[in-house]
């Protein structure tokens, strides 16, 4: 299988987040997105970073969406993957591997950049 290059931009902003408390310490921010990009022209979603304990600077992160096409289609989306804090700054590098309703698999490369409350980067097909 071959992973395309990382041409597929993407750029965010925030529009709401919440935050949780777990058990033993652990934390999780849910935060939901509005999308435009080079492979979806427009997307909506909810990303989901786990914080596993106080002070932790990296942990899972997942993400749930749809993407809409040009022609009015829709496409669902889905990724798993992790976050882990850039040293000294405000912004969380963010990797994933999604899953579009179309049978697509994309790896995806981005910053969650928390003074701006923006998430932007690139997206690749693995084929």
């Amino acid at each position: 299988m071959a992973i395309g290059d990382f041409s597929n931009e993407f750029s965010s902003d925030v529009t709401t987040s919440t935050f949780e408390r777990g058990e033993g310490g652990s934390s999780q921010v849910t935060i939901n997105l509005q999308f435009r990009g080079s492979l979806f022209p427009q997307a909506d979603g909810t990303l989901t970073l786990r914080v596993p304990v106080p002070g932790a600077t990296a942990g899972p992160a997942s993400f749930t969406g749809v993407g809409y096409l040009d022609g009015g289609d829709t496409v669902g989306l889905t990724a798993e993957g992790s976050w882990e804090q850039v040293p000294g700054e405000l912004r969380w590098r963010i990797r994933g591997i999604n899953m579009s309703s179309a049978g697509q698999v994309l790896l995806s490369d981005g910053t969650l950049d928390l003074e701006s409350r923006s998430y932007n980067g690139t997206v690749a097909e693995w084929t």
